[in-house]
C-alpha cells in the first residue's frame, strides 16, 4: 500500500511539473519597426524608435515568461511599444509590468530593465509615472 501511495504521488508531481513547463510562454520579439505611442495629457507621440534603442527593447523583452493575472496596474495603448503589429502596453505607475494584448498575459521587467526602459523612452517624449 505504502510503495502505491508513494508510486501515485511521484506520478502527480511528474504531470504537474510537465504541465507546468509546457504551459510557460515566453515573449520572443521579432526583428522589425518598433513604433512608440505616448499619449498622455498635451502629449501625443507615435515615433519609430531607432534602430539601437529597438535592439535595447528586444534584448530586454525577449525570453521573459508571460503569465496570466488581475494586475491593478493602469495599462492602455496609449502608453505602449508597438512591435510588428503587436501592442505591449507599458504601466503608467512606473512598475516593471508590461501587457502584451495579442496573449493577454503579463510579463515582469527587473528594477534594472524598467529603468532602463523609462529612461530610453524618455528620449522620445514619455513621461513617468502618467496616471
Amino acid at each position: 500500500m505504502k510503495r502505491y501511495i508513494t508510486f501515485t504521488v511521484s506520478l502527480l508531481l511528474i504531470v504537474l511539473m510537465i504541465f507546468s513547463f509546457t504551459s510557460c510562454t515566453k515573449v520572443e520579439v521579432e526583428d522589425g519597426a518598433i513604433i512608440a505611442v505616448f499619449r498622455y495629457g498635451d502629449v501625443d507621440i507615435s515615433e519609430p524608435l531607432t534602430y539601437e534603442d529597438s535592439k535595447v527593447v528586444r534584448e530586454i523583452f525577449n525570453g521573459k515568461y508571460l503569465y496570466s493575472d488581475s494586475l491593478f496596474c493602469g495599462f492602455g495603448e496609449d502608453v505602449a511599444l508597438i512591435i510588428n503589429g503587436d501592442t505591449y502596453c507599458i504601466a503608467c505607475d512606473s512598475c516593471g509590468t508590461i501587457y502584451d494584448i495579442k496573449e493577454d498575459k503579463y510579463f515582469e521587467l527587473s528594477d534594472k530593465e524598467t529603468e532602463i526602459l523609462h529612461n530610453l523612452l524618455g528620449k522620445y517624449g514619455f513621461i513617468f509615472p502618467c496616471v
